[in-house]
């Protein structure tokens, strides 16, 4: 059971909040669910909502990371990089709920149940290793010269910066959902409006 409690609509608020977070409640929610009152956030921005300002300025640099910026836009390797830091986090939350984006992405069940063994499995190829390896080098802090130089001969320098954006980013997610403690359900867990869309359409793609 989660820590705090759950804001899922903006009546949800605890106490009487004031006009200003009145005022950013309803902005979040507008941008999490637009258009559609009856619509709710997953359960990690239900609870980033005790600060509505700030769960909406992380909604926005989401929107950036998830859907623009150019590495994470290659989705196999993005989930590859998520369910190898929920591994290393623990982050059991997390990591079921990204195991059917995952699937649907490109990387299979066996591929995620493999990641510890990502060195010797058959299952990876050199590019995911790559990301698998820099992604438990970011979290833990200790990323050699040598592992940092093959990164950028793979992506550049843009998307070395970027991918290790985006592994700082999933960190973050995964610490504060492993101190909020979200109880897992599928229903609560499910993506936002825009990322399930993406994930029907790659689900389409993939079987036509």
């Amino acid at each position: 059971m989660a820590r705090i409690g759950y804001i899922y609509k903006p009546s949800d608020y605890p106490g009487n909040p004031d006009e200003t977070t009145r005022g950013e409640l309803a902005a979040l929610f507008e941008h999490l669910c637009p258009g559609d009152p009856k619509a709710e956030p997953h359960a990690g921005y239900a609870l980033l909502a005790h600060s509505p300002r700030l769960a909406l300025n992380i909604a926005h640099l989401a929107d950036y990371i998830v859907r623009e910026m150019p590495w994470t836009q290659r989705r196999d390797l993005r989930e590859l990089a998520i369910q190898a830091l929920n591994l290393h986090f623990k982050c059991d939350f997390s990591f079921q709920a990204h195991l059917r984006y995952a699937q649907v992405s490109g990387i299979t069940l066996e591929q995620q149940a493999a990641i510890p063994y990502w060195r010797t499995s058959s299952l990876f190829d050199e590019e995911q290793r790559l990301v698998i390896e820099y992604s438990f080098a970011v979290a833990t802090g200790d990323v050699p010269g040598e592992l940092f130089s093959r990164v950028v001969g793979r992506y550049g320098e843009r998307g070395a910066v970027e991918l290790t954006a985006a592994i700082s980013w999933w960190s973050f997610w995964a610490m504060i959902l492993n101190a909020l403690r979200p109880e897992f359900s599928f229903e609560r867990a499910k993506p936002l409006a825009k990322d399930a869309q993406e994930l029907i359409g790659q689900s389409h793609e993939r079987s036509t």
